[in-house]
């Protein structure tokens, strides 16, 4: 039997159990948990070894994801783009920054960068694709292929991100940088 000092404070003794707040508090924690791991999960999608993507899908699945965003020149995400703005955020997303040059440029100097590997062309595009337009000579515009003769891009307020005809803007279209995303 222990000593009693009187005026000492007695030390609770623990039997292992929790009491009902400290097993709501523990349960409300791990569910916060969980949901948090989930989430990481849905949003962002597992990248490969290498930092590789499978195929231009996953591409312009995070292209179609930035749909209704405000145009803003200079802005690469995630409210507001301006069209080489969209490309790099969409890129980034997917881990393949290193196939459009790897870091953010302006649609002029992503083309040089395309043009510079002997990437571009005028046909059989791939979802995933870059797309150039010019206006009197002038690169002025660029998005990404998004297959059936369509594209997802930056266009000037009111419009924002949106799905459109390759040929249905009032610019004119140039070429494609093809990304060989699947290599």
């Amino acid at each position: 039997m222990p000593y009693l000092v009187q005026g000492a404070a007695l030390v609770p003794t623990t039997s292992g159990m929790l009491s009902s707040g400290q097993l709501r508090r523990l349960l409300i924690i791990l569910t916060a948990v969980s949901l948090a791991f989930t989430l990481m999960a849905i949003q962002s999608p597992a990248v490969t070894e290498g930092h590789q993507i499978n195929d231009g899908g996953r591409v312009i699945a995070f292209a179609r994801s930035h749909l209704g965003a405000r145009f803003r020149m200079g802005a690469e995400g995630m409210r507001y783009f301006d069209c080489s703005g969209l490309v790099y955020r969409v890129y980034q997303q997917a881990g393949a920054l290193n196939k459009i040059g790897g870091s953010r440029k302006l649609a002029a100097g992503y083309y040089q960068w395309f043009k510079s590997r002997g990437l571009l062309g005028r046909s059989n595009p791939k979802a995933g694709d870059l797309i150039w337009w010019t206006k009197g000579g002038r690169i002025t515009h660029m998005g990404l292929y998004a297959g059936n003769s369509r594209a997802i891009s930056a266009l000037v307020n009111p419009y924002g991100v949106r799905s459109h005809s390759i040929h249905g803007i009032s610019v004119k279209f140039l070429a494609y940088g093809h990304v060989n995303i699947n290599r």
